[in-house]
């Protein structure tokens, strides 16, 4: 069976620019990120004052109020659809759902200045009201397919659906967003409603089965199957990720409920770490314990070959623990071979430079994979921590921080779009779900590994060396 999952990363052509077919127009397209300062008619300029909005130097907003950064996500001459994608996948670090969609309740309902003549009130309707309500419709669509978030949002959607009943079905074609919404309300546990992303003339390769399924051993276990099988574990989680769980570093408390999907993550990779340490100070025989050694790395390195840096880097972190890499006498027992495949492996994972070389070998791979998720967690509190919710001196907020947000949830949502084709093993699986519940603590391991090997000095390890070379 194939493990599809689905994309979360809305086009800006088929969500937020294109609904010829659904509502039979379109609004106008990017002409600048910044407001336009050609002339135009004074009817035809924007609603928020020029004090609720900053930007960068490159035209890029830095901050405004709640109200001008919903009239930029539906301005009715301009649409910068980097800055909409960014908002959305924000929003809720800095407001509500209810707040959002009231702001575009009543931005559809955009009101004429006083005083306009016939003309003008023509010229009114098509340049700004007609291209804002196309906006808001768009925004909406997007919002369903993509954004919504059942626990926050599900209490919304009555209120939504009755608005687009009676107040947008006179102006457009909602019938699609009717469905979207019923959709939602019969699909609880979808994030997205996009459509799987499947390549049709991949087929998933066969299984490498154990020979005794019944008493399956862990070294029975080829080490490319067991890959296989913790990248169809880690995907399926990663793959589950919303934009919700990224911010405001939910993942960290305790008592937050929306971060589901990261706090899994972390539990598995760290049980997967803690089960590493442990099955290895199980051995009592040195050689059996570095030929549980050789077949962790030979499997952390067919995680790098499926592009299951997640899993690699768990299984690396159990390698270079305290308690495993104080085993001197152990690791003398590790083939070359094997040695020259780890260095590699813990070069490609180096955390120097904030793991630039990591960095750079994840942008140049082909998908399907499954990223380091520790790397976003980190950038993702980098950013929360450094800077500040409101631009200093002011209450407008602080956009600039919400985009380098956005930055990173997009680059998580880029590694979710096309799927593994990979086949469950069912006995391998329950394997793992067997072995990977926790364990003891790391001052209980790191008393293991002295058990096993005690401290020696330099000169008994001379005399140890000599005896088991055969001279003592």
């Amino acid at each position: 069976m194939c493990h599809y999952q689905v994309s979360v990363i809305p086009s800006p052509t088929t969500s937020c620019l294109f609904i010829d077919g659904l509502v039979g127009n379109t609004a106008p397209v990017l002409t600048s990120s910044k407001p336009t300062t050609e002339e135009k008619p004074w009817f035809l300029g924007y609603d928020y004052d020029e004090s609720e909005i900053v930007f960068t130097v490159d035209a890029n907003v830095k901050g405004g109020t709640l109200r001008a950064l919903v009239e930029r996500c539906t301005l009715h001459d301009a649409l910068d659809t980097t800055f909409v994608n960014n908002f959305l996948l924000t929003y809720r670090s800095f407001t509500t759902s209810e707040e959002f969609l009231n702001l575009l309740f009543k931005r559809f309902q955009v009101q004429p200045p006083p005083g306009l003549t016939a003309e003008e009130m023509e010229i009114w309707r098509s340049k700004k009201q007609k291209p804002i309500q196309l906006r808001v419709f768009n925004i909406i669509k997007q919002w369903l397919e993509s954004i919504y978030h059942e626990d926050d949002d599900a209490g919304l959607l009555n209120r939504l659906h009755e608005f687009i009943r009676t107040t947008m079905s006179p102006h457009l074609k909602t019938v699609s967003l009717l469905k979207l919404i019923e959709k939602r309300q019969t699909k609880t546990n979808d994030y997205t409603l996009r459509k799987l992303v499947r390549n049709i003339k991949q087929e998933a390769p066969p299984s490498i089965m154990p020979k005794n399924l019944k008493k399956l051993k862990f070294l029975d276990i080829d080490p490319t199957e067991f890959a296989r099988q913790l990248t169809i574990m880690d995907s399926g989680l990663y793959n589950k990720i919303t934009p919700v769980e990224c911010l405001n570093k939910a993942w960290s408390n305790k008592e937050n409920s929306c971060a589901v999907n990261i706090k899994a993550m972390i539990e598995i990779s760290n049980h997967l770490t803690h089960w590493v340490i442990e099955s290895i100070l199980q051995e009592k025989v040195p050689h059996k314990r570095a030929h549980l050694i050789r077949h962790f790395v030979a499997i952390a390195d067919r995680c790098m070959s499926l592009n299951n840096y997640n899993s690699l880097m768990a299984i690396l972190a159990g390698l270079n623990s305290a308690p495993i890499h104080r085993l001197k006498r152990t690791w003398e027992l590790i083939p070359t071979k094997s040695t020259v495949v780890l260095d590699m492996l813990k070069a490609r994972m180096n955390q120097t430079k904030n793991f630039s070389t990591y960095r750079e070998g994840l942008h140049s791979i082909d998908p399907p994979c499954v990223p380091f998720l520790g790397v976003y967690l980190t950038d993702l509190t980098f950013i929360d921590d450094g800077n500040p919710d409101k631009l200093p001196g002011t209450d407008l907020i602080n956009f600039s921080k919400y985009s380098k947000c956005a930055d990173v949830i997009t680059e998580i949502q880029q590694y979710q779009k096309l799927p593994y084709c990979l086949t469950t093993v069912p006995q391998i699986k329950l394997f793992l779900e067997r072995n990977l519940q926790g364990g003891r603590d790391v001052q209980d391991l790191y008393n293991m590994s002295l058990n096993m090997e005690p401290r020696e000095r330099e000169d008994e390890k001379i005399a140890r060396l000599l005896h088991e070379s055969g001279f003592l």
